[in-house]
């Protein structure tokens, strides 16, 4: 019979794609110790460093997301560059590695999966959103982050299209992005 400590867990992780990082569960009343027992006694499934699955809860398309945003001990990961292009469905990028950014301050004590990329830097509020409770950049910072890193100007220009259509960027925004990544020759070319 679960316990009420086990249904509030099973409730946080099934709003986070069947996953919990160990700080979730020091919320709800676990202990390290106790998290680890149950993983050992087949009740919860390691799935990485400080990352559990509760078995009867579905992943989803979007756990290995979910997944990175957890791992960072201590703080909340937020998707970032190609990364969030590819949460976003914006554009067709295909990242080979999923890019996380956590605070500057923020230095792991583990390894970084070789799956991942991490970034430091300290973003504001309004620079973040969510998507099925996963933490990503805005569209608009993804493009700079993106140009910046000089994906490919069809790529580029594709995600402000498509944003725009579907209105996760305004007029005003797609139109400022487009000076100031100087993508006036593919917008031009697409007209």
């Amino acid at each position: 019979m679960p316990t009420d400590r086990f249904a509030r867990l099973a409730e946080l992780a099934a709003d986070q794609h069947g996953l919990f990082a160990l700080r979730d569960a020091r919320a709800v009343g676990y202990t390290n110790n106790t998290v680890a027992q149950l993983a050992r006694r087949g009740r919860l499934e390691r799935v990485s460093q400080g990352v559990y699955r509760i078995p009867f809860l579905p992943g989803g398309r979007l756990a290995a997301y979910m997944e990175a945003v957890l791992w960072p001990a201590g703080v909340r990961g937020v998707l970032s560059r190609t990364t969030a292009l590819d949460l976003w469905e914006v554009s067709d990028v295909n990242p080979r590695r999923i890019h996380v950014t956590v605070p500057r301050a923020h230095r792991p004590q583990r390894a970084v999966p070789a799956a991942y990329v991490i970034h430091r830097e300290d973003l504001q509020k309004w620079e973040t959103a969510q998507i099925e409770g996963i933490s990503v950049v805005t569209l608009e910072r993804a493009i700079r982050e993106c140009a910046a890193e000089h994906l490919g100007a069809d790529l580029l220009e594709q995600a402000m299209r498509n944003g725009r259509a579907r209105g996760l960027l305004s007029a005003e925004q797609a139109e400022a992005l487009t000076r100031e990544l100087g993508l006036q020759r593919v917008a031009a070319q697409r007209a």
